[in-house]
């Protein structure tokens, strides 16, 4: 199995790094830093390469700031990276996570997929999202689908597949990130939920994602509750798209 981990951790965000670095030591596990990208480095040119505010404004209830910026090209570097490497799947992490010694036994049972999938969450937004359907992989895990997937990125693992097509949409960028992966049937994303979570957030948020704070930004309130109503629509409506669930492979 070609798979590497990757961990997104900005360059000034030293004592970040240092609490993810010890937690991956302990585990045993190898991984490759990530240098994120500051998107208030970004200039004006770089930003219009990859960012329409129109077009976001179609999409989302509120412009995007440089941070979610910055975030969803943390990440794009990393399935960039799948591709190029030709990596069977790779983990990614943010910095704010807290790993669950499980994680090392929730990767193995990974490894025993078949290669149905594009994308797996391994931790949890504010609000746990119903299931529709599931299988255990051991005594404790299960692997479900949900019509709606957690809104987080801090822990994932992500196919060569599932790589591919996120950058085939990835730009313009139009939402943040974890938002984005939420519309997995515009992407035709086959993603899949690991229960128990093991990755789960700090009490302190990652420098990635402190560079702009969402809920803080202004809201065009009216567009939110017509793009909340067309989402849940949707969700309904490509309900049958939701993929099959891998087989376990022993």
């Amino acid at each position: 199995m070609n798979f590497k981990v990757f961990l997104i951790n900005l360059d000034s965000s030293t004592e970040r790094f240092t609490f993810m670095d010890e937690q991956l030591k302990q585990l045993g596990i190898e991984y490759q830093r990530i240098s994120a990208v500051y998107g208030k480095e970004l200039c004006d040119a770089d930003i219009a390469k990859v960012y329409d505010p129109q077009k976001n404004l179609q999409k989302y209830d509120k412009k995007l700031n440089l941070g979610e910026i910055g975030c969803y090209l943390s990440h794009v570097q990393c399935w960039q990276m799948i591709v190029e490497q030709q990596l069977d799947y790779a983990l990614i992490l943010e910095d704010d996570s807290v790993l669950d010694p499980t994680l090392i036994n929730v990767l193995q049972h990974i490894n025993n997929l078949s290669a149905d999938w594009d994308y797996i969450k391994l931790c949890h937004g504010r609000k746990q999202k119903g299931i529709v359907k599931s299988i255990m992989l051991d005594d404790r895990f299960s692997l479900s689908t949900c019509l709606k997937l957690p809104a987080s990125t801090r822990g994932q693992c992500v196919s060569l597949a599932g790589a591919q097509k996120l950058l085939a949409t990835a730009y313009p960028i139009t939402r943040p990130v974890d938002i984005d992966i939420q519309y997995w049937y515009e992407k035709q994303l086959r993603c899949f939920v690991v229960r128990p979570f093991p990755v789960i957030g700090t009490d302190l948020d990652s420098d990635i994602n402190r560079q702009g704070r969402r809920n803080n930004a202004e809201r065009h309130h009216l567009l939110r509750i017509w793009q909340k109503v067309k989402f849940e629509f949707d969700l309904l409506k490509y309900k049958q798209q939701l993929p099959p669930l891998p087989k376990i492979q022993k």
